[in-house]
């Protein structure tokens, strides 16, 4: 089929978040077959809309080198369970999810190629050749992808790096199919942190009624993504002001819904007047829906509850006005188209013209650092738990570079050693 990634999508990525400035992308031409050029590496815009994100965390580095993958091995779904794994061990655990307890919940297997003509064994496809699901006994969290996945391989792109810093860590691109390495690894009880994991889990599970769900919306309310290198866990994010976000814009409760309904089947059930919720999203604080201001454009993400399944013979005038901005020269080349208001332009559901850039909210230095340490983080581990509530009354701020920051932020990037 080849690449159907359009310049249009390829600015989404950078205006929230999911590419650095720092990183080059380049959209295939004709090729059927990934052929990158010298130090370029073969991405999917399918993985960055289920929670990838570049620089990629620790966690996906490991999982790449020590099961011997590359992304095109991974289908779509597949990096959906890793983000659903990865909020889980960060938001409701409150530690960095580890290898040991990821196989011990999941078991990797090869993806076939299919037809009745086709003599056993029968070989693997090239691109989405391992398939993650769920272990058979495992007691983690059922999570089903969405069939409509399966075209995720038209979504590939390049990506390079434009600096010094290496910001994007993937191997170099290999057609080959996996080997296998390490897919029959089980730690199984031996692995003692594991099981103080699965006795938490069932116990929570008895006692608050926690689904596969509550995992799912929270890394969406959280607004991060949870295969990205961040400066530290979900459970010690604390607030909209947090640099891990891709934006520090609220989500209603219908709209995570909507949202988490693109990548999963879920087990809520939208009404009319709204989303039902279980009654054990832990690590969340009820947020008031935003409203927009008359000088301010509704956002994408702000229309997610109205505006999907809207004809696009009916579209609302606001998406005809919404407006992308210029893409730099040096990322692309030239300004991507913007909407025309067809349904195509539906789907891309978070873009915020309002939202200052990650530098201008955290400060160069910070931003910096992060780039240039990876997840180095020297505060100690903490079981304080998570809160998004913002401080009570105000404080008085500092001046740090070109950002004033209050005390919280202070203590916090004191902790990290910046």
């Amino acid at each position: 089929m080849g690449s159907n990634v359009t310049k249009y999508e390829i600015d989404w990525l950078y205006r929230s978040r999911r590419i650095p400035e720092g990183v080059t992308c380049r959209i295939p031409g004709d090729e059927i077959i990934p052929d990158p050029e010298p130090d370029e590496r073969v991405v999917f815009l399918a993985h960055f809309e289920r929670g990838f994100g570049l620089p990629p965390s620790s966690f996906f580095l490991d999982l790449l080198d020590f099961y011997k993958l590359q992304p095109h091995h991974l289908p779509g779904n597949s990096v959906f369970y890793l983000s659903c794994f990865t909020t889980f061990m960060e938001a409701y655990i409150g530690i960095r999810p580890t290898l040991e307890t990821f196989a011990r919940f999941f078991a990797l297997r090869i993806n076939s190629v299919q037809g009745k003509n086709i003599p056993a064994p029968k070989p693997p496809v090239q691109c989405g050749s391992c398939i993650i699901s769920k272990r058979q006994g495992s007691p983690f969290f059922e999570f089903s992808g969405l069939e409509s996945c399966r075209l995720w391989q038209g979504t590939f792109f390049y990506v390079k790096n434009n600096g010094p810093a290496d910001l994007i860590c993937l191997p170099p691109f290999d057609p080959a199919p996996p080997a296998k390495t390490n897919w029959s690894y089980n730690p199984k009880e031996s692995h003692n942190e594991t099981n103080r994991i699965i006795r938490f889990m069932k116990q929570k599970m008895k006692d608050t009624g926690i689904c596969s769900d509550d995992i799912i919306r929270t890394f969406i309310s959280r607004r991060v993504l949870p295969l990205k290198r961040r400066a530290h866990r979900m459970s010690e994010m604390y607030g909209p002001g947090d640099p891990t976000k891709i934006t520090g814009l609220p989500l209603s409760k219908k709209d995570v819904v909507l949202k988490a309904s693109r990548f999963a089947k879920l087990l809520c059930v939208l009404t009319g007047n709204g989303a039902s919720f279980p009654s054990a999203l832990l690590t969340l604080r009820p947020k008031k829906p935003r409203t927009a201001s008359p000088s301010l454009k509704p956002s994408g993400e702000e229309l997610a509850g109205s505006a999907p399944s809207t004809p696009s013979t009916q579209i609302p005038h606001f998406w005809k006005d919404l407006k992308m901005g210029k893409t730099p020269a040096s990322r692309l080349g030239r300004s991507p188209p913007k909407p025309t208001g067809s349904s195509d332009d539906l789907v891309m559901l978070e873009i915020h013209e309002h939202v200052p850039p990650l530098r201008a909210e955290a400060g160069t230095e910070f931003v910096d650092k992060l780039m240039a340490q990876g997840q180095k983080n020297k505060r100690s581990p903490s079981d304080d738990g998570s809160s998004q509530a913002p401080p009570s009354k105000r404080f008085r701020t500092e001046e740090l570079g070109e950002k004033k920051v209050g005390p919280c932020a202070q203590a916090r990037l004191k902790t990290l050693g910046l």
